[in-house]
């Protein structure tokens, strides 16, 4: 019997591959644009037929989550987010600011490895291969044993286009020999220039991190604030939507919920009109007991299962229709799981007697973890909203909007991203990872002379630069049209569960 070892082996895999990427540099620089917007536009028609078994194969081989709401993550990514990654600023080329007369030009900052995680694998590979693509980045991607199959077949099919598309394979690349030391040592290589771990609580540590720019992604601790003055119902919709979504796994998905007391009952009966289960305190204590270690971590197995799922296994008798359940404490704890992140539909209630309590309440849960990524408010009151946006530790605010889908751009005016980071747990942004993460932006200027002006005009200078991609659309469709299409995945699925 021959030993292999497997270490060695992913360790030479993964010098490999970032030698090859580092020389896919020079052939991407020299990339037409047509030739990446035909790469992308060929992405979205090959792989959106492929949706749902690549959701399927994701949760069959992880078993997190749920294949339905992991096929529109999917499904979003390679509509809404690569309209949104399309319309940036493309790299190589000049851009004039109208409002500040200057010019810039984005510069790819350089090969790109992306850990991936082990629940929503698939769009978040996505996501960031969008992004990559777009920005001229080399990407190496890597998965645990967990998804590393599903995460295997979803790169092939990507290189297959690439090949029909003439895009340098070695640009897109896949570690397929896993092992902790191969991943170790390629995050660690000079030659990274971003690393993007979206392992969770469980991230790679990195002793030197000079010239290279860490973006550490996680689910968050965040906290949703109802106010008196907000719609409540809407508040409802939003919250028990994002919590369930994926059985409580979609990046900035809500945790606990801070009500203000002269609106509790009535929030409450909202949030169970909507298939919310309160537990009682003897409840609390079975599903704690049975589903998180006496540390408060969860087990690995019980993460990402439903609501009616995790009740059965602590022998809590709930309705068929759950989709949440409900844990009402008085107070935040360090030591209290309901008080941190929870993998899974589980959501924490607070009640506190005014704005400025709620205001504090919010702030400790946030402290609590470090890991506070978003923050919701819900209120009619301009002064109360004020005061949420200018206090609270967090890289996002939603007012109105849920922390889950609001989070992501899903359904916000926020940049769509599925990479989401927090306050304390990224050494470059606290604002996720976007296109704008993959580029430098270079800053050009010249004399006031009309001749050094025009130069800049001849060496292709874009005044209004709009490449939103609409090949998917009609030419003959209407702009009004168009514009009215804004949202329609988030759209569709709120019709879909309210029918």
């Amino acid at each position: 019997m021959s030993l292999v070892d497997t270490d060695l082996r992913s360790v030479q895999e993964a010098r490999i591959l970032l030698e090859h990427a580092e020389e896919s540099r020079e052939v991407l620089e020299g990339l037409p644009g047509t030739l990446v917007d035909g790469f992308l536009e060929a992405l979205r028609k090959r792989l959106l037929p492929h949706a749902a078994s690549y959701a399927q194969l994701a949760v069959d081989e992880s078993d997190y989550g749920n294949a339905e709401d992991e096929q529109a993550l999917i499904e979003w990514v390679l509509t809404e987010l690569l309209d949104d990654v399309y319309a940036q600023m493309p790299t190589q080329e000049l851009y004039s600011r109208s409002t500040t007369h200057s010019v810039e030009v984005g510069i790819s900052k350089g090969t790109v490895v992306s850990l991936l995680p082990d629940w929503l694998c698939v769009p978040t590979m996505l996501s960031q291969l969008v992004c990559a693509v777009a920005s001229k980045s080399p990407i190496i991607f890597s998965a645990r044993q967990r998804t590393h199959a599903t995460c295997k077949a979803v790169i092939e099919d990507v290189r297959h286009v690439a090949a029909e598309c003439h895009y340098p394979l070695d640009a897109l690349t896949y570690l397929e020999l896993y092992a902790p030391e191969g991943e170790e040592w390629l995050a660690a290589q000079p030659a990274v220039r971003v690393l993007i771990d979206s392992r969770e609580c469980e991230h790679i540590h990195v002793a030197d991190t000079t010239g290279k720019d860490v973006y550490c992604a996680s689910i968050g601790n965040n906290p949703v604030f109802v106010e008196q003055t907000a719609d409540l119902a809407l508040c409802a919709e939003e919250v028990v939507y994002g919590k369930s979504f994926c059985c409580g796994m979609l990046p900035g998905a809500e945790q606990s919920v801070v009500v203000e007391q002269a609106v509790d009952e009535a929030f409450k009966t909202e949030l169970k009109r909507r298939g919310c289960y309160f537990l009682s305190d003897e409840e609390c204590q079975r599903l704690y007991h049975v589903c998180f270690r006496e540390d408060g971590r969860t087990y690995r197995e019980l993460i990402g299962k439903s609501a009616c799922d995790l009740a059965r296994r602590a022998n809590i008798a709930v309705p068929a229709s759950t989709r949440v359940l409900v844990a009402e404490k008085p107070y935040v704890s360090e030591r209290s799981f309901f008080s941190r992140t929870k993998y899974g539909p589980v959501l924490s209630y607070y009640v506190e007697e005014n704005w400025r309590d709620a205001c504090e309440k919010c702030i400790e849960l946030i402290l609590n973890s470090g890991l506070g990524n978003a923050l919701s408010i819900f209120s009619r009151d301009g002064e109360v909203v004020r005061q949420f946006v200018l206090k609270k530790p967090v890289g996002r605010i939603l007012v109105n909007v849920g922390t889950g889908m609001g989070a992501t751009g899903c359904h916000s005016t926020l940049p769509k991203t599925l990479t989401v980071t927090g306050w304390e747990s990224a050494t470059t942004s606290n604002l996720g990872v976007t296109y704008r993460d993959f580029i430098r932006r270079r800053q050009v200027g010249c004399s006031l002379e009309s001749s050094d002006l025009s130069l800049l005009e001849e060496a292709g200078l874009n005044r209004v630069p709009d490449r939103k991609i609409v090949a998917h659309m009609t030419e003959q469709q209407p702009a009004t049209e168009v514009a009215s299409q804004d949202n329609t995945w988030f759209a569709s699925l709120l019709k879909n569960m309210t029918d």
